[in-house]
């Protein structure tokens, strides 16, 4: 069959990525466990499955508040991300309840706000931190809008959810103060989502996997190509240079937990 290109083929992309997360997003008997995060990971130990797990989670055992955190974010383009995603931060934190955490490439605050909004729900302490230009500066694969105050917008999703403010520092990940705010702590929890070219997401690496806690948990964004992950229409593998750094690097130093869509998570050994 011949897919015309033009208007009509893009009517085709959209109906057919409506109908496949209809279908992910409908009730899946095999996927009707509340498990555990580390149980989610070894009982679908493939990427594909688990993040169909993930997915169907988000959509039949997450708590509200989750789901109306993600529509919020969802609305205006206020944030990227998938619906798996915020199963994978409610699960992964409900685990290990990580105590201080940083992202580094903030934007609008989406994954920040959920941590603190996670920890409300769960029960347990947090720092939330963050690391960002608060620019519309982008990379070789992004650009962002121009038109927005990128730190008061955070601040104000912090209100709307009702959560304490968090503590935010206005640098590249690559600023001298950046690197001494990263280095003079010890991270629990740390999730790389900055620069997409190699050597800023290597050099991103590199820094906060020596300024893990022990047993710390590194979380490395759009970092799922030249793997086995098969990514649905609505999803996205990631892109060259932080697969790049997962596949030469974390992989080989780091324990590999699981992967949710393009999100790899590690823990330091």
């Amino acid at each position: 069959m011949i897919v015309p290109d033009g208007p009509i083929a893009l009517i085709i992309n959209k109906i057919q990525r409506q109908m496949q997360i209809r279908r992910y997003s409908s009730y899946q008997p095999i996927y009707d466990r509340d498990l555990k995060f580390l149980g989610a990971a070894s009982t679908y130990p493939g990427r594909n499955s688990l993040y169909s797990y993930m997915h169907h989670y988000f959509h039949h055992h997450c708590p509200k508040p989750i789901h109306e955190h993600r529509r919020y974010y969802s609305l205006e383009q206020r944030g990227f991300g998938e619906d798996a995603f915020h199963a994978m931060w409610y699960l992964l934190l409900r685990r290990f309840k990580p105590a201080k955490c940083l992202e580094i490439g903030v934007y609008r605050g989406q994954v920040i706000s959920l941590w603190s909004l996670i920890s409300r729900l769960v029960g347990f302490e947090i720092q939330v931190h963050g690391i960002s230009p608060f620019t519309p500066i982008g990379d070789t694969v992004s650009k962002y809008r121009v038109e927005i105050d990128y730190y008061a917008d955070v601040l104000n999703s912090f209100k709307h959810f009702n959560l304490p403010g968090p503590k935010l520092l206005k640098a590249l990940s690559t600023d001298a103060e950046a690197v001494e705010y990263i280095s003079d702590e010890e991270w629990d929890l740390i999730y790389v989502d900055g620069g997409h070219d190699f050597e800023t997401a290597l050099g991103d690496y590199r820094l906060c996997k020596n300024h893990l806690a022990p047993n710390g948990i590194l979380v490395l964004d759009d970092a799922s190509l030249d793997t086995d992950y098969h990514p649905p229409s609505f999803s996205f593998a990631g892109h060259p240079g932080p697969s790049r750094v997962a596949r030469e690097y974390a992989d080989k130093e780091m324990r590999f937990l699981c992967a949710v869509g393009h999100n790899n998570i590690y823990q330091k050994l």
